[in-house]
């Protein structure tokens, strides 16, 4: 049994005997005991409709990531590409012009 449902059980037990060894009348025990489960009813409604949101909020967050990193890694590309083609003329003269300093220095 895992750590959550002990303590759910826990939680449920106490409180069950709690309830029913307080000093209340019958129908205040019994009202009781309806506001305490209505209570845990709607807490874990709210659980369960926080966790469905998480997951369709996860779904979505994976789709968005995988649509933009295939659009950017495209872009990345094209990006290098280009400046590759740009740049290959300036190197090309960097290397000449270097080659030419190293004929004219001084040995």
């Amino acid at each position: 049994m895992g750590f959550s449902k002990g303590l759910l059980i826990g939680g449920l037990l106490g409180t069950t005997y709690a309830l029913l060894t307080a000093k209340k009348k019958g129908p205040q025990r019994q009202q009781a005991v309806v506001d305490y489960l209505n209570d845990i009813t709607t807490g874990a409604q709210d659980v369960q409709t926080s966790a469905t949101q998480l997951k369709e909020a996860s779904n979505n967050l994976a789709t968005e990531l995988k649509t933009t990193a295939v659009d950017s890694v495209a872009d990345i590309s094209e990006a290098l590409q280009s400046f590759s083609f740009e740049a290959a003329p300036r190197i090309a003269q960097i290397n000449e012009s270097l080659e030419r300093l190293e004929k004219n220095l001084p040995q």
